[in-house]
């Protein structure tokens, strides 16, 4: 059984540590947006291409995010947080120096590995080493330091890319990763073995991210390549055999990687996917954005960066007064329902906007995409465990956590792949500095006309999924 810490200076140290590596992957999951136009120019390549950027990062996070998660519950917490810091450390550094799109977008994968041990651990040190009473404050500094991280990202990226140039938008992670792996191994206590006799589902977990990696694949290039290339065809029949080796695996363990069988009870998925596509919506706006701050706004890339942290400072200010809200009052539908309906509001907007409308508009609707994931981040996440099936809440936090990188790399595929489609010509996929306006403000509306059809759904399915479902199952 691990030591709880006792003394309030070595507990504020832990949380310190903990803090630190959060909001370090808070920053870079939106770091790059703001820059992605100008790696674009640098590469030479189209928008769609350059999302590999976001997506090889949160893939990597949503893919391995439960799995380093069932490793630190082994009693490797310590181990896997200092690793994660080290790696994503060293991914940093490839990624400043890359000299090619190649070699950047391997250095992403490497960075985004790293960050997923740091987020899977940090909740499981805060549960392992603090007294209960403080575990709500801690839960509360990790989803406060993730938000500030987030809402900080694009403003840090915009100068930086600015001032000096994309590579320090990693570079700068260098010292800071050094400073975190030798506070974090004088802080954290060592780990202790863990009473676990159940062997590891590694079959299990490598078939849930190899079908992940392939479906994605195959959703963000087939609109690049073509339905019938061959690549696409392997990637599709890859995710197909992954995804089938999965379920039959995961419905004949004892003790399986994911009980999918959670997913039998209708209402959990329901509320499930409709937070996974808030997420969708959310984060396919953010990277198509600054493709159209600059081309169509021309602004530069620190005001990019500043028009870009609205969304996610107002999500700081708001989600905990409307999560202690909820608590109090109940009716957490309600709230969902009604963050689902901004949602649709702001994708209405972004899908007749144009220069000429000025940035009044753009205005409402960054602050729009704030209010309506800080009213839904309690609510909606909470009605994910409550509606778990009994003894299920710990698969539906973690398919919680899950989706919210998931639904990053599924909002950046679809937007870009339905952007892509919008501005190919009879001449194929166009380069980014290529695009004339008329082509990119035709290819960004009808796909946020897209989003404002799909904004429907997690509409649709909050509204039909009933309070307090404990007992009524």
């Amino acid at each position: 059984m691990s030591s709880i810490i006792t003394d309030p200076f070595r507990q504020k140290l832990l949380l310190s540590a903990v803090a630190l590596g959060v909001m370090m992957d808070g920053i870079d999951g939106s770091i790059v947006n703001v820059a992605l136009p100008t790696m674009a120019t640098y590469f030479d390549t189209d928008t769609g291409t350059i999302a590999w950027v976001i997506i090889t990062y949160l893939l990597m996070m949503a893919g391995l995010l439960l799995v380093f998660g069932k490793l630190a519950e082994r009693g490797f917490a310590k181990k896997l947080f200092l690793l994660g810091f080290l790696i994503f450390t060293i991914g940093s550094a490839a990624c400043g120096i890359s000299p090619s799109l190649d070699i950047l977008l391997a250095s992403r994968l490497v960075q985004g590995a790293g960050a997923a041990m740091i987020a899977a651990v940090a909740p499981l040190l805060c549960i392992r080493y603090l007294p209960p009473e403080m575990l709500g404050t801690a839960l509360g500094v990790i989803a406060a330091t993730s938000s500030i991280g987030f809402a900080a990202g694009p403003a840090i990226g915009g100068i930086l890319t600015q001032h000096l140039s994309w590579h320090w938008i990693f570079l700068v992670n260098i010292p800071i990763g050094i400073l975190g792996i030798l506070f974090a191994a004088r802080v954290i206590p060592h780990d202790e073995p863990a009473d676990c006799t159940v062997p590891f589902d590694y079959p299990g977990a490598v078939a849930l991210f190899g079908a992940m990696v392939s479906g994605i694949f195959v959703l963000e290039e087939a609109a690049a390549r073509g339905i019938t290339d061959p690549l696409i065809l392997a990637g599709g029949t890859l995710f197909l055999l992954c995804m089938g080796l999965f379920i039959v695996r995961e419905l004949t363990m004892p003790e399986p990687f994911l009980d999918i069988r959670i997913f039998s009870k209708w209402r959990f998925t329901a509320v499930l996917l409709a937070y996974l596509l808030v997420n969708v919506i959310f984060m396919g706006i953010l990277y198509l954005l600054p493709f159209y701050l600059a081309l169509e706004m021309h602004f530069d890339l620190a005001t990019t960066g500043l028009y870009l942290l609205i969304p996610p400072a107002v999500i700081a200010l708001i989600s905990i007064p409307f999560g202690q809200w909820s608590d109090r009052h109940g009716g957490r539908r309600a709230f969902a329902v009604a963050a689902c309906s901004v949602i649709v509001l702001y994708s209405a907007i972004f899908a007749v906007l144009s220069p000429e409308s000025g940035i009044v508009p753009l205005f409402a609707g960054l602050i729009l995409m704030g209010v309506a994931f800080g009213i839904a981040a309690g609510p909606a996440s909470s009605r994910i465990i409550e509606s778990a099936p009994e003894g299920g809440e710990g698969t539906g936090s973690s398919l919680m956590v899950t989706s919210i990188y998931f639904g990053g790399v599924l909002g950046t595929s679809i937007y870009a792949a339905l952007f892509t489609i919008a501005t190919a010509g009879a001449d194929g996929i166009v380069a980014f500095t290529d695009l004339d306006s008329a082509r990119f403000l035709s290819g960004f509306h009808l796909t946020m006309a897209a989003g404002l059809v799909l904004s429907v759904v997690p509409l649709v399915l909050s509204a039909i999924v009933p309070d307090e479902l404990k007992n009524t199952a």
